[in-house]
């Protein structure tokens, strides 16, 4: 009903006299339907109804009735507006014919489901495919790119692609590394992949290397594969067992002391625009002010159809800037959350954090929190030797 009413138009009227009640009457008996009626005083009456009813009203109701109207809104009446102005709505015209051909072309290409330098390579490797920014949404075989993309890609599970408006999204899901092989047969020492404070060894097969306490750089020899004892034939077995070590996780977080305070001057400028979906387009001058602050103070609609137009009216108040000090005890306390949350990114999800600490500092006007995540952690790996 809101979308019939505001294609035909309508206008919102005030109403002065004596006896509204018969002003109602005549209304109805000349079949003008007049609704949201709300009586101010004794005398004066609001209430709304459509540009037909409004121009027959005019021409019927007495000149006891003091009828003014305060608000016309609607297609009829912004087309009124508009064709005085010709050479606005003729690039309006162009402008809507243009953004709907712009719609079958792709303005964006975006990927979903990997990290951005992997989604940036990826991007390039479709524009030979034909999906590059540009390209006709119709000349796009999906089928044939998410084939390509899976047999050039085993690391990929899953792709598909598809246009959302003008953007093209390809989501892709990684495949699941299949588990490590250790061949039995083949000799081979359990090496550190991180630096670690040793908690635990557990040897199953070959020579323990480290004991509980020791500090350990990454490759270094955990458990060796390698037996020579004295007295004892050399042997090189595949070594087995568990290396638990404590590791630290090192992550950051940094904010200003200081926030920016704005102060209004008290001095204002209107700036009329035009809206047509999310783009717009200046109709008066730019506000000349430094620093400002602006809130829309008025629109109403052109065209309601498949494309919206909207003319809207912006008030920009000019600011001073100045800086006041942040409550530091609240912002350590966040930047400490922040890093710590920053922190559990990097730690692998088989690890067990067992406690953490932080450092704040004051560096450039910024105070930097530093979180270090304490876990415990299988820190060994198989690396087989040269027989």
């Amino acid at each position: 009903m809101r979308i019939w009413k505001f294609m035909t138009g309508y206008v919102m009227i005030r109403v002065e006299g004596l006896s509204l009640e018969k002003f109602l009457n005549m209304a109805a008996q000349s079949g003008i339907i007049v609704y949201d009626v709300r009586r101010v005083s004794y005398t004066v009456l609001r209430g709304v109804l459509s540009a037909r009813g409004y121009c027959k009203m005019c021409r019927v109701v007495p000149d006891k009735y003091r009828i003014t109207a305060e608000k016309k809104a609607g297609v009829p009446f912004g087309f009124m507006r508009l064709w005085g102005r010709k050479a606005l709505l003729i690039g309006l015209v162009c402008l809507g014919v243009a953004v709907f051909a712009a719609s079958f072309f792709v303005w964006d290409v975006r990927v979903k489901g990997i990290e951005k330098r992997e989604a940036i390579a990826l991007i390039k490797e479709v524009q030979p495919l034909g999906v590059f920014v540009g390209a006709y949404k119709g000349g796009v075989d999906i089928k044939d790119v998410e084939t390509r993309l899976m047999v050039d890609h085993d690391e990929l599970a899953w792709v598909n692609l598809r246009f959302k408006g003008v953007v093209a999204e390809i989501e892709v899901v990684p495949a699941e590394p299949p588990p490590e092989m250790v061949d039995e047969t083949r000799p081979c020492d359990i090496v550190a992949t991180k630096d670690a404070l040793i908690e635990s060894v557990m040897a199953l097969k070959g020579r323990a290397a480290v004991a509980k306490g020791e500090t350990v750089r990454a490759g270094d020899v955990l458990i060796s594969g390698f037996i020579w004892d004295e007295g004892l034939t050399r042997m090189l077995v595949a070594a087995r067992g568990e290396v638990i070590g404590s590791v630290w996780y090192k992550a950051q977080a940094s904010a200003p002391m200081y926030n920016e305070i704005r102060i209004p001057t008290g001095r204002k400028n209107t700036q009329r625009v035009i809206a047509i979906g999310a783009d717009t387009a200046a109709v008066d001058q730019s506000c000349e002010y430094e620093e400002y602050d602006t809130k829309m103070i008025d629109e109403y609609n052109v065209v309601g159809l498949f494309l919206p137009v909207k003319v809207i009216t912006l008030e920009h108040s000019e600011v001073k800037l100045s800086l006041e000090q942040a409550n530091l005890k609240k912002l350590m306390v966040d930047l400490e959350e922040r890093a710590f949350y920053n922190a559990q990114g990097v730690v692998p999800e088989n690890a067990e954090v067992v406690g953490h600490e932080s450092v704040s500092e004051e560096k450039d006007g910024e105070l930097v929190v530093t979180v270090y995540v304490q876990t415990r952690e299988n820190i060994g790996k198989v690396v087989y030797l040269e027989e």
